[in-house]
């Protein structure tokens, strides 16, 4: 399956401004070039010549994760990014135990999801040692379809069963020693070191999302979204992050979340 995060426009222009996803961006320019066919209009953007890398450490049960995946993969095309998933276990960062704040509502999915996506994590890292990357975006979106679908959701995502990671490796063709990695143990070690990795770029307690541009030693946890914003609003959410990454001096920003995610488009 062809991986959507490999999808972005060329960046022209300096590379101390592509280091932020901001070298082709000019308001006073279109955004794209335009082909009519009669009713039928499409948009082509240009060949990704230099994209700008971004590794998002993720758990993939994380439903305020998904919002913000949805809002990458429509930016990504338009500020020439090269999006790469990297992995985020909370079991690993909080144990087994959900922490007090968890709703009691969604305790359940939760706990659940965490489970599940710890051994759908040990089958990126399979993924990942093989250089199957394409493969890991491309099953994080069927996972993510299946877990969280969309506004035509009618009701709270249900608990993930335990055998959807093999349904899933089978639907997008992977080997059966792939599925199999979701039970061997000894792939942990390569989840610890990547959240690591994220530990050492946002501090000790690293969120799901978290954000690192490939040529900065530092990166953001989150954002946060409900519901993720899209078309211009899209862009102009990733270019004020850009401006966050590129503040050394910047921390902490954030306010109150009013209630559980939507993902409905807003």
């Amino acid at each position: 399956m062809p991986g959507v995060e490999d999808q972005g426009i060329s960046s022209a222009g300096g590379r101390g401004h592509a280091f932020f996803g901001l070298a082709s961006f000019n308001p006073d320019e279109p955004r794209c070039l335009c082909e009519t066919s009669g009713a039928v209009h499409k948009r082509r953007w240009p060949t990704v010549t230099d994209p700008v890398r971004v590794s998002i450490y993720i758990d993939p049960g994380c439903p305020w994760t998904w919002l913000a995946a949805g809002w990458l993969r429509e930016v990504a095309p338009q500020r020439g990014l090269l999006l790469r998933w990297r992995s985020l276990s909370l079991v690993q960062r909080d144990g087994a135990e959900l922490p007090p704040s968890v709703p009691e509502h969604i305790r359940a999915l939760a706990s659940e999801g965490r489970i599940q996506s710890h051994r759908l994590l040990r089958v990126f890292e399979a993924l990942r040692a093989q250089s199957r990357e394409d493969n890991i975006g491309g099953l994080y979106q069927l996972w993510g379809e299946r877990l969280f679908g969309g506004p035509a959701r009618t009701g709270p995502p249900e608990p993930p069963a335990a055998e959807l990671v093999a349904e899933l490796a089978a639907a997008v063709g992977l080997p059966v020693e792939f599925a199999a990695a979701a039970n061997d143990e000894a792939w942990d070690r390569a989840l610890s070191d990547s959240l690591d990795v994220a530990s050492k770029a946002c501090g000790p307690h690293p969120l799901s999302p978290t954000i690192v541009l490939d040529e900065s030693p530092t990166g953001l946890s989150g954002p946060v979204f409900s519901p993720a914003p899209t078309g211009e609003a899209a862009l102009r959410a990733w270019d004020a992050v850009c401006v966050l990454l590129a503040e050394l001096g910047f921390f902490e920003l954030r306010r109150a979340r009013t209630g559980p995610p939507t993902f409905a488009a807003g």
